[in-house]
């Protein structure tokens, strides 16, 4: 369970420029103050050389600094809890390899270390192999080669992708996921087709460089269940898993890591929760993989690491609930990043990456953004629209009331057809041929008719039902069209495919487009290897981690370009390669 804080968004900002330097340990958050000054006036070091001007009722940060120094206080989530008594451990557990999770990325791990002989226990939190989500990229596979669809090639978009990163990543695991991904993904799909699951494959982003495509597992055989049907695959991977004797413990918490006088990692120890029964259980190995997820839903975590993410998902702490599936607002607690920072584990060097989503109405799928015109709320154009959600999406954080409006005419469809480019719905089977302009004004209509899309014979409706301003909005609108007759659009030189006219007869479409917040990615230092690392970059001795928690993987927005990046690299081909060595011995 995440511990609950009691503060807000006011004492966050209270802060100020302390930061997430200044939280009290073991106390949550509190302003931080030196030798333990809380009188108010005089704030004990606004003289000469702070830089700083006494305010009454803040610290300055200058003296706080000086005059801490290395003690300077931490985030509670950082201080080592005290150890768990050993008269409290009921039961002791014992295996070669300890994994602890059963997602996508333990399972995987798990199943594969086992087929090679490993000795593997798992346990988790849930009461069931749990997932979300349902893309997960290969750069090429047998059912690449049935479809005959060709990989893409990863010279220039990678480049492209370690840019927009500003070379923050480790690029020794973009190649290695990129080579091994085929063989990964090939095995799972077998493991999958064994367990009576459809490995469809799925259309998605539209970016001229990369991979238009991703895989995704089906009980029903075609696109319908691509939201969910990661959670078959992860049911497959169960079965596996037992069928090579992996020993498999549900309702069990991990709570702390057992490492040995600084060297090596031997345990977890892990409470019994949902009535599975009182007391903790020790569970002792040579290796120990942790893939416990990501740490979004601890908001005292958010606001040191990512503190953006909290204007998204709000400051109120709530529980994990370990058997959700796909939510938006924050997954899981950071219980595996908490337990690697108390064991002396450190953070990735990279910026958080959170995973943002835009709003999908009237997009041109699958980039899932409308590309034609976007106003926000003050009926101004802010951005060039042909770009990548989750990218206009961080961009919606900086307009007002975080809130954007795609808008169009009747004649965008055909027209972005008779320019070349196609229309379908995000996952689409990618058998299925592409919507119609037809298909997509119906596809509008109904929305209309149920509150998710807009519909207006007029602008000036179109602006009331919006909240707009009509005089503003009209004007925005004039001058858009100018720019698509101009051919060029000099305002922000949008790719003039997507310049269509907003035609003066109705009627007129728009939808809501927001910023919303899936997950963040990150966490601990990781090698190439997946060791779990210090300070020094040396790898802690018998501990690692896969899935979302492997450490400067993303930076700066994980951005869909290539879909399905996570599930595909993070969680099966470095957990099946994972597991294949830890069975093989290949670490000390």
């Amino acid at each position: 369970m995440t511990e609950t804080h009691d503060f807000s968004r006011r004492d966050f900002l209270k802060l100020g420029a302390v930061g997430a330097a200044g939280a009290a340990a073991a106390a949550g958050l509190a302003a931080c103050s030196p030798a333990g000054n809380t009188g108010s006036g005089s704030t004990g070091g606004s003289g000469a050389g702070s830089g700083n001007a006494a305010v009454e009722g803040t610290v300055s940060t200058n003296d706080v600094v000086i005059k801490l120094g290395d003690q300077m206080p931490k985030w509670s989530f950082m201080v080592p809890p005290e150890p768990i008594p050993a008269d409290q451990i009921t039961e002791t557990k014992e295996n070669d390899i300890i994994v602890v999770g059963a997602g996508m990325s333990g399972l995987t791990t798990a199943v594969a270390a086992a087929e090679k002989g490993g000795k593997v226990t798992l346990f988790s939190a849930s009461s069931a192999p749990i997932s979300r989500g349902g893309s997960n990229y290969a750069r090429n596979s047998k059912v690449m080669e049935e479809l005959k669809v060709e990989p893409f090639n990863p010279v220039p978009f990678y480049y492209h992708e370690m840019r927009a990163a500003s070379f923050a990543v480790d690029q020794r695991k973009w190649m290695r996921g990129y080579n091994e991904s085929e063989e990964a993904m090939n095995w799972m799909i077998d493991i999958a087709s064994e367990a009576g699951l459809s490995v469809i494959l799925e259309r998605d982003n539209n970016f001229d460089l990369g991979p238009h495509y991703a895989h995704a597992f089906s009980t029903l055989g075609d696109s319908a269940m691509v939201s969910t049907g990661q959670q078959g695959a992860v049911e497959a991977l169960e079965k596996k898993a037992l069928e090579y004797g992996v020993e498999i413990v549900y309702d069990m918490k991990a709570e702390q890591l057992i490492r040995e006088d600084g060297g090596r990692v031997t345990g977890v120890v892990a409470s019994k929760i949902n009535g599975s029964g009182e007391g903790y259980v020790q569970f002792n190995g040579k290796y120990i993989v942790l893939a416990t997820g990501d740490y979004s839903l601890d908001k005292e975590m958010l606001a040191c690491y990512c503190p953006e993410a909290l204007d998204v998902v709000g400051f109120d702490q709530v529980e994990t609930d370990y058997n959700t599936s796909f939510q938006m607002g924050g997954i899981y607690g950071g219980d595996g990043q908490k337990m690697g920072l108390w064991i002396g584990a450190a953070w990735q060097r990279a910026e958080a990456a959170p995973m943002y989503q835009g709003g999908w109405g009237g997009g041109h799928e699958p980039l899932g953004f409308h590309w034609g015109l976007n106003v926000n709320t003050r009926a101004e154009r802010y951005q060039r629209e042909d770009v990548s959600a989750p990218y206009t999406a961080h961009h919606l954080l900086s307009q007002p009331d975080m809130k954007a409006f795609g808008i169009w005419t009747k004649n965008y469809p055909q027209t972005i057809i008779d320019r070349g480019q196609e229309w379908f719905l995000f996952g689409s089977d990618y058998t299925l041929p592409p919507k119609t302009a037809e298909e997509m004004i119906q596809i509008w209509d109904a929305g209309a008719e149920e509150g998710s899309y807009f519909k207006a014979d007029t602008l000036e409706d179109l602006a009331k039902q919006l909240e707009l301003d009509p005089a503003k909005l009209k004007e925005t609108v004039a001058h858009y069209n100018e720019l698509v007759k101009a051919g060029e659009d000099t305002d922000f030189y949008k790719d003039p495919t997507y310049l269509v006219e907003i035609e003066e007869t109705g009627p007129y479409y728009a939808a809501v487009n927001t910023c919303t917040f899936m997950t963040i990615m990150g966490g601990l230092r990781t090698s190439a290897d997946m060791e779990v690392c210090d300070e020094n970059d040396e790898p802690i001795p018998g501990l690692f981690n896969v899935g979302c928690m492997i450490g400067d993987m993303y930076a700066n927005e994980y951005n869909f370009a290539i879909p399905g990046n996570s599930y595909g690299i993070n969680c099966l081909t470095f957990g099946y390669t994972l597991g294949h060595r830890l069975a093989a011995g290949d670490f000390a």
